[in-house]
């Protein structure tokens, strides 16, 4: 199967309540070795200060090593769960939006988001003709080979 990535962004903010340290940490055991990650200082409606921290990957080495990242942290429930919505993350320029809960990343558990405190995926997805119909395919049959792929090697054991 084709690798159907072309671009990551992968974001999270620390919020003045958070160690801005341990946030970093924990974005960066999901991003590749050697991939920087950018900070901007805000400021919160309130004027407390926010932080976002940001990466931004482009060569496919990496985005296939950060998505073999997720998906070795990520359970058979939530790849399960993965499959089933990515019809609802896929927007009509073809990136492909993900969430994973924050709080759990930070203690080693991969959740997969509707809102609130998360880390944030925007995937690229390299579909021709670069429609949505055509990206959520694409997508639905790779995450279905990943899928399978996993269950196998649960089963190996």
């Amino acid at each position: 199967m084709e690798f159907p990535f072309r671009s990551a962004a992968v974001s999270t903010f620390a919020h003045a309540t958070e160690n801005e340290r341990r946030v970093l940490s924990v974005l960066k055991t999901l991003l590749p070795e050697g991939v920087g990650v950018r900070r901007l200082k805000l400021e919160g409606h309130h004027g407390n200060p926010i932080v976002n921290l940001e990466a931004k990957i482009e060569q496919r080495k990496l985005l296939r090593e950060l998505w073999q990242r997720v998906m070795a942290k990520l359970r058979m429930g939530e790849l399960k769960k993965l499959s089933k919505i990515v019809p609802e993350r896929v927007d009509g320029d073809c990136f492909f939006y993900l969430r994973f809960d924050k709080q759990l990343a930070h203690l080693g558990k991969l959740v997969l988001a509707d809102s609130g405190d998360a880390i944030h995926f925007k995937l690229k997805v390299a579909a021709y003709p670069a429609r949505r119909e055509v990206a959520v395919k694409l997508l639905e049959k790779f995450i279905g080979a990943d899928r399978n792929e996993a269950e196998a090697q649960v089963h190996r054991f």
